[in-house]
């Protein structure tokens, strides 16, 4: 009696079998080998990202020289993120390490002083009373607000939270029912200035209302003379080993400026630095960050975040 093997049998079935199967069958294999291979080599590609941005996360915190409580600190925050790859991000967004550190102070209270000292270290912008507020996304909690749908109907409320992606407002007084969408007008002030957002109504939950984040508007922002133009600048993140990109600048004033988004790399958030060249001879660069994007993505429009009088002579003289 003769023994057949599966792959004997495998072999006689498939000299049996028509054309058509044996195509269909080979076709089925190289898809499968291709799947295969397409999902080891993301796998690979994230591995190697993920490896990245550890080393790049603990490269910036042996720089900068942290103490064992703000260590603890910093390890607690991390916690909240999402992906543990956003740990490097987190200590270069500000928006991100914010959000973090609410999500921390809604359970456990941190010393005093311990994140107004890290934000100072990660050289995060601070905001003080009259500060020159460009985006809603910069508005810090309890900060005096008014709603106001007409004339007549106007209420008063402060920031209760300030999400990445919209402003919880609490209000005195419930607010009636409202669509979803409905336009909104709110003024926040700091004591010397006053803001106003045009918004859309995002949630509605009794007296506490979402609200779609927008550019502020106010007396500091008009002053900024705007100037429509078409500057070469190189572009690139701020704290990042990477190649600056070639851009264009389309307006700028004091305060920002709008450019064209290179292969659509920046996003929201982002922190950002510009190189531009005056002349052969005379150049220099600034730090932003991106509030907003437009055009399908790719106009990027930021806020400049160095303050410094020389650099800012320097962009007067463009805006003239």
């Amino acid at each position: 009696m003769t023994t057949l093997y599966p792959l004997s049998l495998f072999g006689n079935w498939l000299a049996g079998a028509g054309e058509i199967t044996i195509v269909f069958l080979m076709a089925l294999l190289l898809t499968g080998i291709i799947a295969y291979s397409y999902f080891f080599y993301k796998n690979k590609q994230h591995q190697e990202h993920s490896k990245l941005m550890k080393k790049k996360f603990d490269s910036y915190l042996l720089r900068l020289n942290l103490n064992d409580r703000e260590l603890a600190y910093i390890m607690k925050l991390t916690t909240y993120l999402e992906s543990e790859d956003l740990k490097y991000h987190m200590l270069t967004n500000k928006r991100t390490f914010s959000d973090c550190a609410n999500a921390l102070a809604g359970k456990e209270s941190p010393p005093e002083g311990l994140r107004a000292e890290l934000e100072k270290k990660l050289n995060f912008p601070s905001k003080t009373v009259s500060a020159n507020y460009f985006s809603s996304e910069e508005l810090p909690v309890g900060m005096p607000s008014l709603v106001i749908l007409s004339e007549t109907a106007k209420y008063s409320a402060k920031i209760q939270e300030n999400r990445r992606d919209s402003l919880i407002l609490q209000t005195k007084k419930p607010i009636p029912p409202l669509r979803e969408g409905s336009p909104l007008n709110v003024y926040f002030h700091d004591n010397q200035k006053i803001f106003t957002i045009n918004s859309n109504l995002l949630e509605q939950k009794g007296n506490v209302i979402s609200v779609s984040h927008s550019l502020l508007q106010s007396q500091k922002r008009r002053a900024f003379k705007r100037k429509r133009v078409k500057l070469p600048v190189m572009v690139k993140l701020l704290d990042l080993d990477e190649m600056a990109r070639h851009s264009y600048i389309t307006d700028i004033s004091e305060g920002g400026a709008s450019l064209e988004n290179p292969d659509f790399h920046f996003k929201r958030h982002d922190r950002i630095v510009l190189y531009y060249h005056i002349d052969t001879d005379e150049g220099f660069q600034i730090r932003g960050e991106v509030l907003r994007l437009s055009a399908k993505g790719r106009i990027i429009h930021i806020i400049f975040l160095d303050r410094d009088l020389t650099l800012r002579s320097r962009i007067k003289t463009i805006v003239k």
